[in-house]
C-alpha cells in the first residue's frame, strides 16, 4: 500500500521558480513537479550520506525506494566508486568458486553445474 501524505509548506520564491519551470519543461502539474524535484533531492542526499559513511547501501536504496542495484548506478552516475578492494573481491570469487563445487558435489549428476 502506497502511503500518501498531505503538508502545506511554505517555499522560498527560487523553489516556486525551479517548480514552475519543471512543471512548464515536463508538461505536469506543479504537484508532480514538486514530487519530482523532491525524489532527485532525495537520491542526492542519499548518496551523501552513503559517502559520508552514515547509511549503507542497502539503507540508501531503501531510503530512496529503489533497487541495490539502481542505488549502485545512481551511485556510479554521481561518481563514486565502490570501495571494495581487489584482494576482497578475489576472496568472494573464491568463497563462491567454493560453494558451487561443495554444491554439485551433494546434487545428483543431472544437477551438476558444466
Amino acid at each position: 500500500m502506497v502511503m500518501s501524505l498531505v503538508k502545506t509548506i511554505r517555499l522560498p520564491e527560487d523553489l516556486v521558480r525551479a517548480i514552475l519551470h519543471r512543471a512548464r519543461l515536463e508538461n505536469v502539474d506543479e504537484s508532480t513537479a514538486i514530487r519530482q524535484l523532491l525524489a532527485l533531492g532525495v537520491k542526492d542526499y542519499a548518496v551523501r550520506l552513503c559517502c559520508e559513511g552514515k547509511v549503507s547501501l542497502a539503507e540508501a536504496a531503501n531510503l530512496t525506494n529503489i533497487s541495490l542495484r539502481e542505488m549502485v548506478d545512481v551511485l556510479l552516475d554521481h561518481g563514486v566508486k565502490g570501495n571494495i578492494r581487489a584482494d576482497q573481491q578475489k576472496k568472494a570469487i573464491e568463497f563462491i568458486a567454493k560453494c558451487v563445487a561443495l554444491l554439485n558435489s551433494s546434487l545428483p549428476c543431472r544437477f551438476h553445474h558444466k
